[in-house]
């Protein structure tokens, strides 16, 4: 089948106020995991809207929220993967919001809703590159796997147990997932073949039952003060961690890792203007930036909470203090194994009442750089832009790759044109309309390519 990519690129034009259509439909669906509201609505319209575009769906429950596969095939033996999850962040503080966060908005050549970018532009953007294709040429090129969990806001603590229980219907000769941008000001696609993992934890101290007027300070210890002093203990001055055998097994760095730095996409100067920030964490600038932001595994506070913190003043003692860590892990870092560094560490210097609970650990993975779906990869990004993407070989965030990739070594990819720094998490959340569409155009140029096509 001969790909007339001007005639599937104007089809997708002129039916993309039908494709916004259904991404405002998915937009107005709360489904909020974290407080478990709408889900089961979510999933049921997830479940109507796959199968109104012809693919047949299976309903994957789990301990919690229900997974989905849909399919549909196509004329070659070539299968087509996307990860993609229902489920949204919450939307306060809803003060910010210029409109409301649960009807589609479009101004200014955007559209703005909770979940837009963030991931349900993904599903919608998958549903019309399969529409638009059925529709110009009849039927697919290559089959289509759409894989859909409702718990990535949360961790997807189920996912494994779904990844293992459905793994001989998962398979895939390629699979996007969530998360692929272009550059600042429409750039270059950004082709990501891999991520950090994260261990996230939750530690406690507690000394008193209840918080106690601030004079008994003078005799009593504060749990506050006792985790500051904990926390205090992890790293040096220059933000190196000081968990012992924290860095072992990490896999060295080869000079293809460094020398790909020097077409990351990451904008340095946007991104420091975007933050508000004068300056970088030790001043670092350039491919030493770089380096750290890919390749270097964190030890961040991600909250602190004790006592008063309401406006005015009360002057408490807490009886207890809560800090939330996560760790953003490498290839070679496994999650539990830091974990029990982290217990070691604090037993070693003498905090034994830091209470240490796991909440949540993903591992890394990375794509292999020089594999046949890289290449189509790169192909497309150029076809549908006319830019040469940049690669970058290991995300600084964490997404679930491993769990369908690891075991059978199947290569995936964050790949696609979504809008970069789109208030993803936060009021406002925006996805520009010219990338939504210049998404669907992505997707159906890679099935065409996938399928063996040129």
């Amino acid at each position: 089948m001969q790909f007339e990519d001007q005639k599937i690129y104007e089809y997708i034009d002129a039916h993309q106020q039908e494709y916004i259509d259904r991404l405002g439909r998915l937009i107005a669906q709360k489904s909020l995991a974290g407080v478990h509201e709408g889900i089961e609505e979510m999933g049921a319209l997830v479940v109507r809207e796959l199968e109104q575009q012809g693919l047949k769906v299976t309903e994957c429950p789990t301990p919690g929220n229900t997974c989905y596969i849909g399919d549909v095939k196509g004329e070659s033996d070539k299968v087509l993967g996307f990860y993609d999850h229902y489920d949204v962040q919450p939307v306060e503080p809803l003060e910010l919001w210029k409109s409301d966060p649960w009807k589609l908005d479009i101004r200014d050549g955007n559209l703005y809703g909770r979940g837009v970018s963030d991931n349900k532009g993904g599903i919608a953007a998958s549903l019309a590159a399969i529409d638009a294709y059925q529709k110009v040429y009849g039927k697919l090129p290559c089959s289509v796997k759409m894989m859909l969990e409702g718990e990535e806001e949360i961790g997807s603590g189920n996912l494994p147990y779904f990844t293992e229980k459905y793994k001989d219907q998962l398979f895939c000769d390629g699979i996007i997932f969530e998360g692929g941008t272009r550059g600042s000001d429409g750039g270059p696609c950004v082709i990501t073949l891999g991520n950090k993992g994260c261990l996230y934890i939750e530690l406690k101290v507690k000394t008193a039952s209840m918080d106690a007027h601030s004079s008994l300070a003078a005799i009593v210890e504060n749990p506050a003060w006792r985790l500051v002093k904990a926390l205090s203990s992890f790293k040096d001055d220059q933000d190196r961690v000081l968990i012992e055998g924290f860095y072992d097994g990490i896999q060295p760095l080869t000079e293809e890792d460094i020398e790909i730095l020097k077409q990351d996409g990451f904008d340095i100067e946007g991104t420091k203007k975007y933050l508000g920030l004068d300056h970088y964490l030790n001043h670092m600038d350039g491919i030493e930036l770089l380096e750290h932001y890919h390749y270097v595994p964190t030890a961040n506070i991600a909250g602190f909470s004790s006592g008063w913190e309401g406006v005015g003043v009360k002057t408490v003692l807490p009886g207890e203090a809560t800090a939330k860590m996560d760790f953003r892990l490498v290839p070679g870092q496994d999650p539990d194994h830091i974990l029990e560094l982290v217990k070691a560490h604090l037993h070693k210097h003498g905090f034994d009442d830091v209470q240490v609970t796991k909440l949540l650990g993903e591992p890394a993975y990375r794509s292999d750089s020089k594999s046949t779906f890289a290449a189509i990869l790169k192909e497309t990004a150029k076809q549908v832009t006319g830019q040469e993407p940049t690669m970058d070989y290991q995300a600084a965030g964490t997404c679930p790759l491993a769990y369908f990739c690891a075991e059978k070594n199947i290569p995936a990819a964050m790949a696609g044109t979504g809008t970069p720094n789109s208030n993803v998490h936060a009021p406002n959340e925006f996805y520009k309309v010219e990338d939504f569409v210049a998404d669907i155009k992505f997707r159906a140029t890679l099935m065409h390519k996938l399928g063996g096509n040129q």
